[in-house]
C-alpha cells in the first residue's frame, strides 16, 4: 500500500493506492470500510477522530478482496474503532494532546529585486515602453504570504461498562493553522460506542457513531505561484488612492493614465487578506450490528448491518467591493462577491447475511456464508452567487440532484482440514443503477488454497523454523465509479435563463443533449496471488513474500471521440484492457530483546509493472491506439498518454535538442530521424510514467526500559515527474502586457525566451527516499496507581527527503509539477495520559 501524504494545506486529504490501482479514469480508491460501513476514498478517514481507530486491516489479494465485489478492485481497507471493555466495572479514561510548529521546507528559486532589475533591462530592455519604471521596493512575495504554522490537538476518551454493557464516548479537537497566511483548519470529533448482549449472549449488538464538524479556511488556489512570480521591486500597500477606493490600500496593476489593468496578476498579499474562503463540513457516519446465534442451533448465526453517512458541506467565498482581485474577477469591475456552495450528501446501508459455523471430527472445520447488500447514495449541489446585498449580478444558480443505488448477493464457503489445509470460495453478484438494465449485473467468483506447512510432521523437528504457510488464490473484482450517476443515459442541459430564445412574445428554455454511452459496462479485475508466510527463530524473523498478475478488462476511461460521434467531444466508456504483476516482500527482525532493551527492524518492498494492451481508439502513426491524459491546466496541454504496450500515465513529449557539449538548445527540438527543429508538435512516447514501479517502507523502534524513540521512512523509485513550473516559464513574462513579473533562476541562466510546455528537458527522475517522522519518547508508570500512566513525546515530522529532484517535492500524485502547496517540517511535543 503506497499513502502519497496530503499537501501542506491543512485540512487536505492523503492519496492512498495498493498495488497502483487498477484502473485510469475511475476511481482508484481502495475502499474503505468502517465499523461495517463501506465508504470510499481517503476523505472519509477525515470523519474519524484518529484516535478511535483500533486497527487497520489491508486486504491486497483476490480471494480477500471479492467477498466486497463491486468496489474491491483496488482493494480494500477494514477500519475497526475502539471498544468498549467487558472487564471491571470503573471507568478507564485517556486524554492526549500533542502541539506542533510548521515551518516552510523551501522557496522557490526566483530572482531577487536586484537580480529582477538586472534580467528585465538585459533580457526585455529592448521591448519596454519609455515610461517604464521599476518599483522602488524589495519584497520577497513568498516571505509575505508564508508563515510559521501552529497546531494543537486534544482528545478525551472514557471505556467502561455499564451493567455488563461495555461503551466507550469520545471526544476530540484539532486546530492546525498552515504555513500560507489565511489557511486555517479546525475539527471537533465526537464518538459513542456501546456493545451490549442479551438472550443469554445470543444476541450481539455492536452501535458505532461517529460525527464530525470541520471549518476550513481555505486560500486561493493559485496563491503561492502568482506570489513566487510577482514584481519583486513593487510595494504591499500603495494607498494613492486611499484605503476605501479601488484596491483598498494595496497595489495594483495600472497604465500610465491610472487605469487598473484587468488582465493583470492580482496583489497576492491582498488576495490572503481580503478574500475569505470558509468551508464548514457537518458529517455523521453510524452503524448498528446484530447478532443473533439461533438457540438450540448455536452453529447458525443471522447478521444484520444498518448504517449510514450523512454530510453537509457549504462553501462559503466572499470579496469585499473594490479588492483588487474583483477587477480581474467577477463582474471586473470592483463589485463585491458572496458566493455559496452547498453539497448534501446521504449513503444507508443494508447489510442481510446467515453464517453457519460447523467442526467434525476434531479435523475438519467448515462455515458458510449467504447474504445480501443494498446501498443508497444521494447528493444534491446548488451554487449561489450574489453581492453582499443579495442582489444577483449575472451568475445563473445552479442545481445538481442525483442518485445511485447498489445491491448484491454474495456467498462464501471456508473449509479446514487439521489445520493444515484450507480452501475459501466465494461468489458475489453486483447491480449498479449507473448502467444499463442489459449490463447492470456483474459476477465476480474467487478460491484460495492455503497449506499451513509449519503444521506438517517433517517440519516438526526443525528448531529454527517458527511459522511457514503457503497461500494460493485467484479471483474477479469489478468497477463502477466513473463519472455522473447517469453515464448510460440520454441526458439533457437546461439552458441558463439569459440563454433563453424568444419566440413571439414568449421566452423558452432551451435543452441540449449530454453524451453518454447506452453499453457502458463493468470494469473487471482478475488477480492471481501465490504468498508464501515465514518466521525463524521463534519469530524474532518473520515475513512474507507475494506475486501476482492482474488483467484488468473493459476499462473505464474518459475518452475524446470523433466530432459528430456523441453529444460530447468526450464521453466516459470501456476503453481496453490493462495487465499488471508484481512481487511484494515484507520482513521483520528484532536483531535484541533482553530485558531492558528491544529493537526491531520492518521494511517492505513492492516491484510493479503495468501496461496496457489494448485500446479501442483509434489507432496513431506507429499503429498506437492512445488517449491523452496528464493536463498541466489550460486547454489542450496533456503531457501524458495511455496507450498500447506502455505504462499507464507514460509522458508524450518533445525530444530536447542540445549542442556539442551537451548544453540547453533553448526551442530547438528533435524529430523522428534526429534532424534538429523548432516545433515542439514533434513528440515521442517517452516511455517513462509517473507512477513507480519501485516502492519501498523502513521502520525502526529502539526502547530502554521507559524510552522508546521510533523512525519511519519511505520512498519510490523509477518514476519521472514533469517540472512543469520550469517549463512552462520564460524571461518573455518579465514585462509582458504592461505588467513585469518574476521569473525562476533557471530560466534566466537558461536564457528561455518561450514557454517549452513539452521539452523532455524537464522531464526528471523522482526517486526518493523521506525520512517521515522521529519520534522519542518516555513513560512514567504508575503515576497515582497501578493504572495512571503518562507518556511524554517530542518528534519531527517530514524530516528529510534525498532525491535529484529539482523541485521542491518528488512526491506528486499525478507526476505533475504546478507547484502546489508544499508540505511542511513539523515540530512537535506530545502527553498521552491513562487512569
Amino acid at each position: 500500500m503506497n499513502v502519497i501524504p496530503a499537501s501542506g494545506e491543512v485540512g487536505s486529504d492523503a492519496t492512498i493506492r495498493i498495488r497502483m490501482g487498477s484502473s485510469l479514469s475511475a476511481s482508484n480508491d481502495p475502499l474503505i470500510i468502517i465499523d461495517g460501513f463501506p465508504t470510499r476514498g481517503s476523505a472519509n478517514l477525515n470523519a474519524i477522530n484518529p484516535n478511535d481507530i483500533e486497527s487497520f486491516t489491508v486486504l491486497k489479494d483476490a480471494s480477500a478482496t471479492a467477498i466486497y465485489g463491486s468496489r474491491a478492485s483496488n482493494g480494500v481497507i477494514i477500519v475497526t474503532t475502539k471498544k468498549g471493555s467487558v472487564g471491571p466495572q470503573k471507568p478507564q479514561f485517556n486524554y492526549s494532546t500533542n502541539f506542533s510548529v510548521s515551518t516552510v521546507y523551501e522557496h522557490l528559486d526566483v530572482l531577487k529585486a536586484d537580480e529582477f532589475r538586472t534580467a528585465v533591462n538585459e533580457l526585455r530592455g529592448d521591448n519596454l515602453p519609455g515610461t517604464f519604471q521599476f518599483g522602488t521596493a524589495s519584497t520577497d512575495w513568498q516571505d509575505e504570504i508564508f508563515r510559521s504554522g501552529f497546531g494543537q490537538d486534544h482528545n478525551f476518551s472514557v471505556t467502561g461498562a455499564y451493567k455488563n454493557m461495555p461503551y466507550r464516548v469520545s471526544v476530540g479537537y484539532t486546530n492546525q493553522s498552515g504555513i500560507v497566511k489565511s489557511n486555517d483548519y479546525n475539527r471537533t470529533n465526537l464518538g459513542i460506542g456501546l456493545n451490549p448482549k442479551f438472550l443469554d449472549n445470543h444476541l450481539s449488538v455492536d452501535i458505532n457513531v461517529k460525527g464530525s464538524f470541520e471549518n476550513n479556511h481555505g486560500r486561493d488556489g493559485s496563491i503561492i505561484s502568482t506570489a513566487a512570480f510577482f514584481d519583486p521591486t513593487r510595494p504591499v500597500y500603495d494607498e494613492t488612492y486611499g484605503a476605501t477606493g479601488p484596491g483598498l490600500g494595496y497595489f495594483m496593476w495600472r497604465d500610465d493614465n491610472g487605469a487598473i489593468l484587468n488582465q493583470a496578476a492580482v496583489n497576492p498579499v491582498a488576495t490572503i487578506e481580503l478574500k475569505k474562503k470558509n468551508k464548514h463540513t457537518n458529517r455523521s457516519i453510524g452503524s448498528a450490528a446484530f447478532n443473533y446465534k439461533v438457540h438450540g442451533l448455536e452453529d447458525l448465526s443471522f447478521n444484520l448491518n444498518l448504517g449510514y453517512d450523512v454530510s453537509k458541506a457549504d462553501d462559503h467565498t466572499k470579496t469585499p467591493t473594490n479588492a483588487p482581485s474583483m477587477f480581474t474577477d467577477n463582474k471586473n469591475d470592483g463589485t463585491n462577491l458572496d458566493k455559496h456552495e452547498i453539497e448534501k450528501y446521504r449513503s444507508t446501508l443494508l447489510d442481510l447475511y446467515a453464517n453457519y459455523n460447523k467442526e467434525f471430527n476434531r479435523k475438519h472445520s467448515l462455515s458458510a456464508m449467504a447474504g445480501y447488500e443494498w446501498q443508497r447514495f444521494w447528493k444534491d449541489k446548488e451554487v449561489t452567487q450574489f453581492d453582499w446585498d443579495g442582489n444577483d449580478i449575472g451568475h445563473e444558480t445552479t442545481y445538481e440532484v442525483s442518485e445511485l443505488y447498489l445491491i448484491s448477493f454474495f456467498g462464501r464457503l471456508n473449509y479446514s482440514f487439521d489445520s493444515r489445509f484450507m480452501l475459501t470460495a466465494t461468489l458475489r453478484a453486483d447491480a449498479s443503477s449507473r448502467f444499463s438494465p442489459d449490463t447492470r449485473w456483474g459476477y465476480f467468483p474467487s478460491i484460495a488454497l492455503a497449506w499451513r506447512m509449519i503444521n506438517e510432521e517433517f517440519l516438526q523437528g526443525i528448531d529454527v523454523l517458527s511459522d511457514l504457510k503457503l497461500r494460493l488464490s485467484y479471483g474477479q473484482t469489478g468497477q463502477q465509479e466513473i463519472g455522473s450517476y447517469y453515464v448510460y443515459m440520454p441526458m439533457y442541459t437546461a439552458s441558463y435563463d439569459n440563454a433563453r430564445y424568444e419566440f413571439g412574445d414568449k421566452w423558452y428554455t432551451t435543452y441540449r443533449p449530454n453524451g453518454y454511452d447506452p453499453n457502458i459496462k463493468w470494469e473487471t479485475t482478475e488477480t492471481f496471488n501465490i504468498g508464501i508466510d515465514f518466521g525463524f527463530l521463534n519469530h524474532r524473523i518473520s515475513g512474507s513474500v507475494d506475486a501476482y498478475k492482474r488483467n484488468t478488462k473493459d476499462l473505464l476511461n474518459k475518452i475524446t471521440v470523433p466530432a459528430g460521434s456523441n453529444f460530447n467531444a468526450e464521453i466516459e466508456t470501456n476503453i481496453g484492457n490493462m495487465e499488471s504483476k508484481g512481487v511484494e516482500v515484507a520482513l521483520t527482525a528484532i536483531p535484541v530483546k533482553t530485558r531492558d532493551w528491544e529493537w526491531s527492524i520492518s521494511g517492505n518492498f513492492t516491484w510493479n509493472q503495468s501496461k496496457i494492451t489494448k485500446l479501442n481508439v483509434i489507432e496513431n502513426e506507429d499503429n498506437k491506439a492512445s488517449t491523452q491524459t496528464g493536463s498541466a491546466g489550460g486547454t489542450g496541454y496533456y503531457l501524458q498518454l495511455h496507450t498500447t504496450g506502455e505504462t499507464p500515465y507514460t509522458f508524450y513529449l518533445s525530444k530536447q535538442a542540445y549542442d556539442e557539449n551537451g548544453n540547453y538548445l533553448d526551442g530547438v527540438y528533435l524529430d523522428a530521424n534526429g534532424e534538429q527543429t523548432s516545433s515542439e508538435n514533434e513528440k515521442y512516447v517517452t516511455g517513462k510514467s509517473s507512477l513507480a514501479p519501485y516502492y519501498f517502507g523502513l521502520s525502526t523502534k529502539l526502547t530502554y526500559k521507559n524510552w522508546d524513540l521510533v523512525i519511519n521512512a519511505h520512498g519510490s523509485a523509477g518514476n519521472y515527474v514533469f517540472n512543469y513550473l520550469k517549463a512552462s516559464d520564460s524571461y518573455e513574462e518579465l514585462y509582458s502586457n504592461s505588467t513585469s513579473n518574476n521569473i525562476l533562476r533557471n530560466t534566466y541562466e537558461l536564457k528561455q525566451e518561450y514557454a517549452r510546455r513539452y521539452s523532455d528537458h524537464y522531464l526528471e527522475n523522482a526517486s526518493f527516499l523521506r525520512i517521515d517522522n522521529i519520534r522519542l519518547g518516555y513513560t512514567f508508570n504508575n503515576l497515582w496507581d497501578k493504572t495512571s500512566s503518562l507518556n511524554v513525546s517530542v518528534g519531527i515530522q517530514n524530516v528529510f527527503t534525498f532525491s535529484g529532484y529539482s523541485g521542491i517535492d518528488p512526491e506528486l500524485s499525478d507526476g505533475i509539477d504546478r507547484n502546489s502547496y508544499q508540505r511542511p517540517r513539523v515540530f512537535m511535543m506530545g502527553l498521552n495520559l491513562n487512569f
